[in-house]
């Protein structure tokens, strides 16, 4: 390294290598933790951008507006107005289907991230953005806890809204009103 050259046959240079590489190993866990505490003052401050569901987007400045495209706004709008009028997420997706209407979704990955297709409304998308906070205007964060089990893969939990690490009700414009939300 810059310090010097190393001998691995010398006791004491073995031991100052190891030393070494503990401190670095060290620092990295501090700069991860150190990280991890910017993110989370910043969630909980409301700043940390994040991605937006369909029908939101981010203008200029950071701030969370409706999506400019009013076909996006109709859609996500009837799909809760749909809700509010049949009561049931399966009945608002056959209400969909009967009239031949389809539902915007933004790509997350790939070639043409962040373009908007239109598709069937599944079940799995209606329950979605009915249990989204972000169209009753919420900002929220840490919903979720990953952990890793032994044999390297993954487990979510979905948490209870009192456990999450942010939760800034009316922090920005929604579809909803909080109690709307509250209330699914």
């Amino acid at each position: 390294d810059e310090d010097g050259l190393y001998d691995c046959n010398d006791f004491n240079d073995r031991l100052l290598l190891g030393l070494k590489g503990t401190l670095s190993e060290a620092e990295l866990h501090f700069l991860r933790a150190r990280m991890r505490g910017g993110i989370l003052n910043k969630a909980r401050r409301g700043e940390l951008a994040s991605p937006l569901p369909v029908g939101l987007v981010y203008d200029e400045a950071g701030h969370v507006r409706l999506d400019p495209d009013q076909q996006v706004q109709q859609a996500v709008r009837l799909l809760f107005e749909t809700f509010r009028r049949t009561g049931a997420a399966h009945a608002t997706v056959m209400y969909f289907q009967k009239e031949g209407l389809q539902f915007p979704r933004r790509l997350r990955h790939g070639l043409h991230q962040g373009e908007l297709i239109w598709g069937r409304l599944r079940l799995s998308r209606v329950l979605e953005v009915l249990h989204n906070p972000r169209y009753a205007g919420a900002f929220f964060f840490g919903r979720t806890r990953t952990r890793t089990w032994p044999d390297g893969s993954h487990r979510t939990q979905h948490l209870p809204s009192e456990e999450w690490l942010a939760l800034i009700p009316n922090a920005h414009v929604g579809y909803i009103t909080w109690e709307e939300y509250e209330d699914n």
